[in-house]
């Protein structure tokens, strides 16, 4: 088990103040979702209850965490907790109220919501049979669960461009996902010491691909390394703004794979120099693979590395397990003579280990009413369009009628198929890219209305030197796609070909033409099944479907504010209420505080921490204390109306609104300090004649600096001046020119300003 850090247990304790301020009006839904999703609790698609996301570092977890989990589930969440495929427990269909209960109980027990959504590095993937595999090449668990620890403690992990997923992998097959993930470790031995080969920059959803092989070799002992320098990396470069390119991939696809490799050794040579983060655990001279994973007579049923020891797989149904069902396994096993361990898996299951060959046998027993022998029933589905807001079929709906046509099937056909992996949307929460067949949700528009449809693939594999994308075959109705299926079971037991990759290879004409067969479309009057999804009563519809909340972050929350404050200060110019000015000047001050750590609803300390933050340190001119201390007075009744203070409420709004776009990738400001000049006017100056706020272009080329300078004129009123520091050569001849042409008035050029040159302008 991991040690929580005291910051994140606090804030787990503070979440029902943030829900109270919510009901009571003190803070927006708007401004309320960057935390709460950041905590792991999601608005579902009825707008009006949640999804719960634990944190089970890498999967491990114990008999008396999980008998929490299924006291709380039992009490809020109707009785049944979802499997997820980054190995955590999901509550559904929860009132905002009970998110706070399933928050606090958790808590009770060792276990953490915060980190499992939003801009963060989520939980570290690891094989949920490390420690006990017969072909691993070391237990892999101590490394992803310093990981965990490691990206807790650093507060700034809970703030990148987008989410960053770290996984570890205890063999070439990748059961830990490495070879597909934004940072993956796969353990390797060379010259009889642990380490790992490297990937990075992989991933699936928008843009989808494998990881590329970073390092062939690291020391077991350097993995932290690797993790501070890609999460650097990610900060430096990642896109804040489009968040539909924001994921470590896209920056590979940017800089070029060399490009990446190149930017991403560079960063790791400076976290090296500048940073010790070792980590050594016992074991320096591991021993070898023992033998494949093989299965026994019951597939669900793998014997360990240590002789006499076996783990059983549990899959319930989609992942979701009815906490009955769960409470009589932690019975079972709560019952024996030894503690069990269990870890979950990336397929929506776990795994219960270290039994002996009996109590493996009588476990087996328990669990055939909910999971499986046959992998085409133990298939994977994302939650879908019941309760994901970017879901466009009812992928779960899917794989019950799936499993509904295989059910009186021969065992002989049943056992043709592999996993199979369903997302509702493109999005790849099912990871359909990664099967041997893959299905995701999409919609055709046709005369008679919408009809649900999959796009099938097949092909995906992850592992050393086999990780690859599935190839999309065609697109098949929802509504055909469970006969398709058997058909194509059928058509592969025909072929008596024993391997499904050799059977696809081998048969490619044959299965594109059974896709064509089962991919017509006839009208409503034909066919109306085709219209109407797996469990749905109302015809098929794109209702309620609306932006996801993954990505919702610290970002949204600053422009909200900095969109409220520009909304007060347009009401005043057409009410003159004094209160709009107050309002405008306490969203301004407390829209930037968030990246300081500073998130209160307390004018007085917004104030406060807003001149400690950006007064003090010279970003704005020090005349706004004393404004500050009139709003404030105006506040308590002291000052009848702020009116002779709109220039100045209008000055602060700018001077947050021009800090907010001069953050670079990491968040800190790039925006140049101000100074005050004799005559107390704001700005930098060379001389008495001159003041003037001065945006900094050096390094700058052209025509780029031409633009940038254009779009910070665009920011002040006309007749004003702004100065713009610019390079010799090539930028300080051409941006004048550029900018006179435009209409602007060139005041001043000077070469010789700070070892570059000022040039002044007075916009048109």
């Amino acid at each position: 088990m991991i040690k929580i850090p005291r910051q994140v247990l606090e804030e787990g304790k503070n979440y029902r103040t943030k829900v109270e301020e919510l009901k009571k009006g003190q803070i927006e839904p708007e401004r309320f979702k960057p935390y709460r999703v950041a905590m792991g609790i999601y608005e579902q698609r009825d707008n009006d209850t949640y999804m719960v996301r634990t944190r089970i570092p890498s999967g491990v977890t114990n008999l008396s965490q999980l008998k929490k989990i299924s006291e709380l589930a039992k009490e809020y969440s109707h009785g049944y907790i979802h499997f997820t495929t980054r190995q955590d427990i999901q509550f559904h269909k929860v009132s905002l109220d009970d998110t706070v209960n399933i928050v606090e109980g958790l808590l009770e027990a060792g276990i953490i919501t915060k980190g499992t959504g939003g801009n963060t590095a989520r939980n570290v993937g690891c094989s949920p049979l490390s420690g006990a595999a017969k072909d691993e090449v070391f237990d892999v668990t101590p490394y992803a669960l310093a990981t965990t620890e490691y990206t807790l403690n650093d507060p700034t992990v809970f703030n990148l461009p987008r989410k960053y997923k770290i996984a570890y992998s205890n063999t070439p097959e990748d059961t830990g996902n490495a070879t597909i993930a934004d940072l993956g470790f796969v353990a390797k031995i060379k010259n009889g010491k642990k380490g790992f080969e490297v990937y990075g920059a992989g991933g699936f959803g928008a843009g989808p691909i494998v990881s590329v092989k970073l390092y062939d070799f690291i020391p077991a002992s350097e993995v932290l390394y690797h993790v501070q320098a890609m999460k650097e990396l990610f900060e430096n470069e990642g896109d804040r703004i489009n968040k539909h390119k924001a994921r470590i991939r896209f920056i590979r696809k940017r800089l070029g794979e060399a490009g990446f490799k190149a930017k991403y050794l560079e960063t790791l040579q400076q976290v090296k120099n500048e940073k010790r983060l070792d980590v050594f655990f016992n074991n320096s001279n591991p021993s070898k693979p023992i033998g494949k994973p093989k299965k026994n007579s019951n597939p669900l049923v793998f014997a360990q590395r240590n002789e006499g020891l076996y783990a059983v797989y549990i899959h319930p149904k989609n992942g979701n397990l009815n906490v009955d069902n769960l409470e009589q396994i932690i019975d079972f096993a709560a019952d024996l003579d030894y503690e069990p361990t269990v870890r979950l898996t990336n397929t929506q299951g776990f795994f219960v280990r270290d039994l002996t060959g009996e109590h493996a046998e009588e476990l087996l027993q328990l669990i055939a009413p909910f999971t499986s022998p046959f992998d085409v029933d133990n298939s994977i589905a994302c939650a879908g369009a019941a309760t994901c807001k970017l879901g466009l079929g009812l992928s779960q709906n899917l794989l019950t009628a799936i499993r509904h046509r295989f059910a009186n099937v021969d065992e002989e056909i049943k056992r043709q198929l592999p996993k199979i992996f369903i997302s509702g949307c493109p999005n790849s929460c099912g990871q359909h890219h990664k099967g041997e067949i893959g299905l995701f949700g999409k919609a055709k528009r046709v005369e008679d209305g919408l009809i649900p449809m999959y796009s099938v693939l097949f092909g995906g594999a992850v592992g050393v030197e086999k990780a690859v994308l599935g190839t999309e075959y065609g697109a098949v109705p929802t509504k055909k796609i469970p006969d398709f299926l058997y058909r194509l079971a059928d058509f592969k037991r025909e072929t008596g070909i024993s391997d499904f990759a050799e059977f696809v290879a081998r048969e490619t004409e044959g299965i594109k033409s059974l896709i064509h067969d089962y991919s017509g479309i006839e009208s409503e009057a034909e066919n109306p099944e085709l219209y109407y999804d797996f469990g749905s009563e109302e015809k098929f519809s794109l209702k309620g479907r609306g932006p996801g909340e993954c990505s919702a972050g610290v970002l949204d929350v600053i422009k909200l504010d900095i969109s409220n404050a520009h909304t007060h200060l347009s009401e005043y110019g057409t009410t003159k209420e004094s209160s709009k000015l107050y309002d405008a000047s306490v969203s301004a001050a407390r829209a930037l505080l968030i990246l300081q750590g500073v998130d209160t609803t307390k004018d007085r300390l917004i104030f406060k921490e807003f001149i400690n933050h950006f007064v003090d340190t010279g970003y704005v001119t020090e005349n706004i204390k004393d404004v500050i201390n009139e709003l404030l007075d105006y506040k308590l009744g002291d000052v009848d109306n702020l009116e002779r203070h709109y220039e100045d409420v209008k000055y602060l709004v700018g001077k947050v609104n021009q800090m907010f776009e001069s953050l670079n990738p990491k968040l800190e400001i790039t925006l140049s300090k101000e100074s005050v000049n004799e005559y107390g006017e704001v700005g930098h100056h060379q001389d008495k004649d001159l003041s003037v706020n001065i945006i900094d272009l050096t390094g700058v080329k052209c025509p780029i600096n031409f633009v940038k300078a254009k779009i910070e004129l665009e920011k002040i009123n006309s007749q004003e001046t702004l100065g713009f520091k610019l390079d010799h050569g090539e930028p300080i001849k051409n941006v004048p020119k550029s900018l006179e042409a435009e209409g602007h008035e060139i005041i001043k050029i000077d070469d010789n300003y700070d070892g570059c040159n000022l040039l002044v302008v007075r916009k048109v």
